[in-house]
């Protein structure tokens, strides 16, 4: 019989303090490498933005840079920063899809602010997880929403309430969830009209509130929701979710707030009033446009964003939620035990303000900081002028096309920020060269995204023409660039209707 031994050590727990492990941080050994690369990249990133009218709106990604970074090996070892920062700025800061350049009139997206670029690094240095408590992001948060609720005309006591999200597309989950809490888990049907977004849709198909409960109302001659059409098909034997939007996404429609309002009041114990505001909610910055958003102050939950026309950097939406009480019921949990609140410390119990409470997310960013800099740098009235400037460069640029009627046509009414248009060789056309036409002006988009021109995005109307769409949500934007652009078009245009594809639509 043998026997065996073994002994087995380890090495990490070594009893031998003459050769002790290095402790690992992430925190570099030479904070002045650190601090001078932070320079470097602040310098280059304020002449990024500086510089962006000498570069394309747009430009596609070449494959050998798609092949670098589709074949970057997991790094198991670190590497100089300075090496991972020319990385990134030579593979990512060159092919953006371009929201900050001046000529991107595309998908709504904004363009961003130079104080925002510094918000950013501040919030990313105090890396603060906002769920709650007692600590500054909170009371900013809670400062930043009384804010806008007093520019959406919500109450600004605590009866009515907020909270920070991504963007309107979260903000319509929850807006539908504490509806639903509010009747009781019954029935819910949802109305709105066929120029609502997609976001809607969604939300009804996470909450399980079930496609077959979503009703589309026709729009009137103006892309409204046609609310005489609404108030017929209103089941009263049910409760309703009635959705308005501040600017539709396609054309910037506005639909009859007040209108929408008033039919609410009218049942409110069965229907709830939503406002979509993505696109133009913050535009009550401005006294000039405030009036063409009537009724909005009288809706029971408004979603919005903060990242588009108020140029906060993404991502930054909001909810706003007339009846405080039944939103925080809505989400409050009772707390697991490592969140037990406190007689005091950084969870107290009483007299803090806990966002896990009103919204889908535990871990959260503060949004906070980057808001409050932008709203205290720039200014409501700030903002409220160059809303009013977007419009007018919108408005201007379809008087454009209206002048050259005999090439282009004006494809809706522009009543905001967005201009719906297309080619259509000459005015002679007749309706049986619509899908060539459609076709020319698809080719006549993607060439001027090529070309880094400009950014516009497409658009249907009705059931089968296409569009052009331009959506001026930009503070670099400048009246003669209107011009400018309405030139490259036509001369494109000209350059497709010569090749032999297009070639038979000068012959008619």
């Amino acid at each position: 019989m043998k026997l065996w031994s073994f002994r087995i050590e380890f090495s990490c727990f070594s009893s031998n303090d003459n050769d002790p492990k290095e402790e690992v941080s992430l925190d570099p050994s030479d904070w002045n490498d650190t601090r001078y690369l932070g320079h470097q990249i602040m310098d280059d990133m304020m002449d990024y933005l500086r510089d962006l009218r000498q570069r394309p709106t747009w430009r596609p990604i070449p494959p050998k840079i798609k092949e670098i970074i589709a074949t970057s090996v997991l790094p198991l070892h670190g590497q100089s920063p300075w090496e991972v920062y020319d990385e990134i700025r030579s593979i990512a800061l060159p092919y953006v899809v371009g929201n900050i350049h001046p000529h991107y009139w595309g998908y709504v997206q904004g363009s961003g602010s130079p104080i925002g670029v510094l918000a950013e690094f501040i919030t990313g240095t105090m890396n603060t997880m906002s769920w709650g408590g007692h600590q500054a992001s909170i009371y900013l948060e809670c400062q930043v929403l009384s804010w806008l609720k007093e520019l959406m005309g919500f109450p600004t006591d605590e009866t009515s309430s907020g909270v920070l999200v991504s963007g309107t597309s979260v903000a319509t989950i929850i807006a539908l969830a504490v509806a639903r809490n509010k009747f009781h888990n019954r029935t819910m049907k949802i109305y709105c009209s066929n120029e609502v977004h997609s976001c809607l849709a969604r939300a009804v198909d996470l909450l399980g509130i079930t496609r077959t409960n979503l009703i589309v109302i026709p729009t009137n001659s103006q892309r409204q929701i046609d609310v005489e059409v609404l108030k017929t098909s209103i089941d009263l034997n049910s409760c309703g979710f009635i959705v308005g939007s501040a600017g539709t996404v396609g054309t910037g429609a506005i639909d009859d707030l007040e209108g929408l309002a008033d039919l609410c009041a009218s049942h409110p114990e069965n229907l709830w009033f939503h406002v979509d505001g993505a696109i133009g909610a913050v535009a009550r910055c401005s006294t000039r446009l405030r009036p063409l958003f009537t009724g909005l102050e009288r809706a029971d939950s408004l979603a919005f964003d903060l990242h588009k026309w108020l140029f906060v950097p993404y991502e930054c939406g909001c909810i706003l939620i007339r009846d405080g009480q039944l939103h925080r019921s809505t989400f409050a949990q009772p707390p697991a035990s490592y969140l037990t609140l406190l007689d005091g410390g950084i969870t107290p119990s009483h007299g803090e303000v806990y966002f896990s409470d009103y919204g889908l997310e535990l871990s959260r960013n503060t949004k906070a900081i980057k808001v409050w800099m932008t709203l205290k740098t720039y200014g409501i009235e700030r903002f409220g002028r160059i809303m009013e400037q977007n419009v007018d460069q919108a408005l201007y640029f379809a008087r454009l096309i209206e002048q050259n009627s005999n090439e282009l046509e004006l494809m809706a009414k522009t009543t905001l920020n967005i201009v719906c248009f297309r080619y259509i060789v000459h005015r002679s056309n007749s309706i049986d060269q619509q899908p060539m036409l459609n076709e020319l002006n698809k080719r006549l988009l993607v060439l001027i995204q090529e070309r880094g021109i400009a950014v516009v995005s497409p658009f249907v109307v009705g059931t089968n023409t296409f569009a052009l769409r331009m959506c001026i949500t930009n503070h670099r934007t400048k009246l003669s660039n209107m011009d400018t652009f309405l030139q490259q078009v036509i001369k494109l245009a000209h350059e497709l209707v010569n090749t032999p594809e297009f070639i038979m639509l000068n012959k008619i």
